[in-house]
């Protein structure tokens, strides 16, 4: 029983640290704000007409690199990974990645639908093509975003979303990174035993957290 005790105890200790952190120190460590990276993504929008998800993402991606510089992957088409996570299939480029932030590309051009999980983390979900449809228990309407707005799934915020064929947008999350990244894994060992994408998504993910600790971005 002590033993017992003396685990939850840690845990407890493990959460109170953690959201104080969260509250007082990650918010320091960030160098993209929301804001910014919405008015870059309309900027694009407003120079890409046409909507061409290609288009698009290699203008923003030009943008977001020379703004960020070294913290920004430039944009390859042949480093592109599916992600399964909550039910939901789509495939992504990571532009960032560290400890408390990602950047991703993320979409699908024959779409998808699922949970968005819980996180802890601030999720910005930056509409480029195409729509994201969100659903809320207890609402019998949809939230609709369309591209040049941005959905803001609150840290500990649950719904269901979808996304119609050809729909793809910029995703920022600020927050605890890594505990998000058993959300985007567990599939691979739950259905789709697709092994060959976890290892390229670890080695990516892995790759630019180290790389960005040792540069000082935590």
């Amino acid at each position: 029983m002590k033993l017992v005790g003396f685990i939850l105890l840690l845990v407890l200790g493990m959460y109170v640290l953690s959201d104080w952190l969260y509250v007082n120190v990650l918010p320091h460590r960030y160098i993209f704000d929301n804001q910014e990276v919405m008015d870059m993504v309309n900027t694009s929008l407003e120079r890409n007409p046409g909507g061409n998800a290609t288009e698009i993402m290699i203008d923003l991606g030009a943008a977001l690199k020379q703004r960020y510089g070294k913290y920004i992957n430039e944009l390859d088409f042949d480093n592109w990974v599916f992600n399964n996570a909550g039910g939901a299939m789509g495939s992504m480029f990571v532009l960032h990645a560290s400890i408390s932030e990602y950047l991703i590309f993320f979409g699908s051009a024959v779409g998808t639908e699922g949970h968005t999980g819980v996180h802890y983390a601030d999720d910005y979900y930056m509409m480029l093509t195409g729509k994201e449809v969100c659903h809320t228990a207890g609402k019998m309407e949809p939230e609709v975003y369309l591209p040049g707005s941005s959905h803001h799934l609150v840290r500990g915020q649950v719904k269901q979303y979808g996304m119609p064929p050809g729909s793809w947008a910029l995703e920022l999350a600020q927050g605890w990174i890594p505990a998000m990244l058993p959300f985007g894994f567990l599939d691979t060992f739950t259905s789709t035993l697709d092994v060959a994408t976890l290892w390229k998504t670890v080695r990516i993910s892995a790759f630019n957290m180290g790389r960005n600790m040792l540069w000082g971005k935590m």
